[in-house]
């Protein structure tokens, strides 16, 4: 090595050969969803090593990577387009096909939530981000919520392992199935959506199956608003900042590689009318997040000015074998609507209440493990911490609060009514107060009973857990 600088120095003539042994001696960049340090290797051929030091070639039927899409999911009506049937590259938005394959296989039965899959050596080898798998086996449950919140790719290859034998066959599998779906346009060859020249889509394609995502396993969606999910002791936090900052954001996806820019399929539900949006090309994370909050808030303003019909929510399929809440048994992750996914609606008397995260009427909310629970209020206005409450919407102004009140109180049973108080109290949320209807200082077991029936009588409800997190000024 010394000697060769030396003779670079020298002569001129060395030029060309000094170039190409520091090419072939310094490592090859790596993408991945995020910019974390490259997995290792644990026994990688000489020619894997080869292929993942070459250069990144993009689809050159991809001409660029800027695109976005909003669309009224009741309707499928288009509010705002812009390169939506171009072709781009999915990054990690190609895992939400693979949860689509995986719901599908629960609820055929070909899966079970508890089934142990093996972790393969592929799967171990995946570039980040992942779950940090060490070997041996892992549940379905944790996978699909490795895939969910940490976007992992060692999970997204042991459960295209698990479904289609190995992964190419299981792209196969979700070409086959995006067809079926009318996504024309899109191409798979990975679960995970880690580069491939090959592997394309669009964003009507994505809008195409996040509907499709709502509309087939509404008794799963739900799990797309998760925040955070506890693996080997340490959480797996969702790389959605947008179910935190967006009112009324309940889901479903980001991504990127270097080839892609930062993508994000995401819906959102105000006033009884949901959108979805999709966002390809971002510079960054938050010039994405900002640019998709625009587009959506455009999108609220023209379905409310054009009349679009309100988002009813589909039923549940007899085919259904789990709901979300089977997977986060027992780990103190909420499953609640979160202050920042506070859902407005009109005070008309005719439309009261607020329409729910999608699928989910009935959302139970647990308490994590370290929160104090007292026997009192500290206030005649503010529920205890470990208390339970039902919570019927979130409204503009205090008048649509109440009224939602008057008409789920009517609808409970006596046993429930007389234990509960109501309550109306403010939220700020994006400089905006939200008034939030609740009847509280119920048990656990009322709470729950008394949403179910409300949901039955098409009064939408959340039974959920006080925390400090979710009721500011509780003690």
């Amino acid at each position: 090595m010394t000697l060769l600088i030396k003779r670079c120095a020298a002569s001129f003539s060395w030029i060309a050969a000094c170039g190409l042994f520091i090419a072939f001696t310094l490592p090859a960049p790596a993408e991945a969803q995020t910019r974390a340090a490259p997995a290792k290797v644990h026994h990688a051929s000489k020619s894997m090593q080869r292929a993942a030091s070459s250069a990144w070639v993009p689809n050159p039927a991809v001409t660029g990577k800027d695109a976005y899409l909003i669309l009224d999911a009741a309707s499928g009506r288009e509010l705002a387009a812009d390169r939506a049937d171009e072709l781009r590259h999915p990054a990690s938005l190609t895992k939400l096909m693979t949860l689509y394959l995986t719901f599908s296989a629960l609820d055929s039965g070909k899966l079970s939530l508890g089934d142990s899959l093996p972790v393969s050596t592929a799967a171990l080898n995946a570039p980040p981000t992942k779950m940090g798998m060490v070997g041996g086996h892992v549940s379905v449950r944790d996978a699909v919520m490795g895939l969910v919140t940490r976007s992992a790719n060692d999970a997204a290859i042991v459960l295209a392992e698990a479904l289609g034998g190995d992964e190419a066959n299981f792209g196969r599998l979700m070409t086959q199935k995006a067809r079926q779906l009318g996504m024309n346009s899109t191409v798979y060859r990975n679960a995970s959506g880690l580069p491939n020249r090959e592997q394309v889509t669009t964003a009507r394609d994505m809008a195409k199956l996040a509907h499709a995502l709502m509309r087939d396993f509404p008794h799963y969606y739900p799990v797309f608003s998760v925040t955070s999910y506890p693996y080997r002791g340490r959480p797996l936090e969702n790389h959605n900042r947008m179910l935190l900052s967006y009112a009324g954001a309940d889901g479903l996806k980001t991504g990127y590689t270097a080839a892609s820019g930062f993508n994000l399929v995401m819906s959102a539900v105000r006033d009884n009318r949901r959108l979805i949006g999709v966002v390809m090309g971002g510079d960054s994370a938050s010039s994405r997040d900002r640019l998709m909050a625009e587009l959506m808030d455009r999108g609220f303003e023209t379905a409310m000015a054009s009349g679009v019909s309100p988002w009813t929510s589909p039923r549940v399929p007899p085919s259904a074998r789990y709901a979300a809440a089977n997977f986060v048994p027992g780990t103190g992750i909420s499953n609640a609507p979160r202050i920042g996914q506070v859902v407005k609606a009109e005070p008309a008397p005719s439309t009261p209440t607020a329409a729910p995260p999608f699928g989910a009427p009935v959302r139970v909310a647990t308490a994590s493990p370290n929160t104090p629970v007292l026997a009192a209020p500290a206030n005649d206005n503010v529920p205890p911490l470990g208390s339970w409450v039902i919570q019927v919407g979130s409204f503009n102004d205090s008048r649509g609060a109440e009224l939602a009140l008057e008409r789920a109180t009517s609808a409970l049973p006596d046993t429930i009514r007389s234990h509960g108080a109501v309550s109306v109290d403010e939220v700020q949320m994006a400089q905006k107060t939200f008034h939030r209807a609740r009847l509280t200082n119920l048990s656990q077991e009322e709470a729950v009973a008394g949403c179910k029936k409300l949901t039955l009588k098409k009064i939408y409800c959340s039974a959920l857990q006080v925390t400090a997190w979710n009721t500011p000024g509780a003690h």
